[in-house]
């Protein structure tokens, strides 16, 4: 879906889409302990002597199709340079907004809805550039 505006805190990145929807994707820096994370819920067998690369195109092979991986709220992504990155989303938006606002020291209405919640967390996040 296309988005109306965006921001990153730290791993995070929430997007405000046109639609007025807030999405919230948490991108891994670690992503070989992502990857055994995902390995370990679908009871994948790990090669400990797999590298980043190596593991993440087992799984995308195994949960995934061409470059890719959907494995339940989390994707798997292959990149040009054989690169691996992760990333999740959030079923429960609301509750990821919290944590990124507790993090950062964000100050929110526990009566705001999700929309109002992430619109203000996002225009908050892009001041502070």
């Amino acid at each position: 879906m296309a988005k109306e505006k965006s921001a990153i805190s730290g791993e995070y990145v929430v997007n405000v889409t046109t639609s007025g929807s807030i999405e919230v994707y948490r991108i891994f820096d670690n992503v070989i302990g992502a990857l055994r994370e995902i390995a370990a819920s679908k009871g994948f067998e790990v090669d400990p002597k797999w590298n980043t690369r190596q593991f993440g195109k087992k799984l995308i092979e195994a949960f995934g199709e061409g470059e890719s991986a959907k494995v339940d709220n989390y994707y798997i992504n292959r990149l040009s340079s054989g690169s691996i990155e992760v990333y999740r989303t959030y079923d429960n938006v609301i509750g990821a907004l919290r944590e990124i606002s507790e993090k950062i020291g964000f100050a929110y209405d526990t009566d705001w809805t999700t929309r109002q919640f992430g619109s203000k967390l996002v225009t908050f996040l892009n001041s502070r550039k």
